[in-house]
């Protein structure tokens, strides 16, 4: 590994393996060990922020590596592909968890929370676009 590709793989491609553990830690852990929900919303946003985020560091890792054009010019695809497969494997693994069960409505949330991160990402590009071209006049 060269030394400049040290820097770019500590800055976008380890925050989503570090973040890819955070939310396996956090399924390994047995349900009645689970804290009671203090709020009725709790597992949704728990769901939302932890996939979410993950879209954000996967697009990143993907969008800045320097190995594949490909997975560059087709981040957002291939992060929302990749967060999909994360969450359903996480479904599944939930299930050999004692006391916890996979299920839809938790993969349903996840893929909801990576389709709102990839919805501001193209709107954030799509204005940024907009006022290059304003700035232009």
């Amino acid at each position: 590994m060269s030394s400049k590709k040290y820097p770019d793989f500590v800055r976008f491609q380890l925050p989503a393996l570090i973040w890819m553990t955070v939310i396996f830690s956090l399924s390994c852990i047995p349900g009645s060990d689970i804290e009671p929900k203090e709020f009725p919303y709790a597992h949704l946003i728990a769901h939302t922020v932890l996939y979410g985020v993950l879209f954000y560091f996967a697009y990143r890792a993907l969008k800045f590596q320097g190995y594949s054009k490909f997975l560059n010019e087709f981040s957002l695809p291939v992060a929302l592909l990749f967060v999909m497969l994360y969450g359903a494997s996480d479904e599944i693994h939930q299930s050999f968890v004692p006391g916890r069960t996979e299920e839809f409505k938790d993969f349903a949330i996840d893929v909801i929370a990576a389709l709102i991160v990839l919805a501001v990402i193209v709107l954030k590009d799509k204005l940024g676009r907009g006022r290059k071209k304003s700035s232009a006049l």
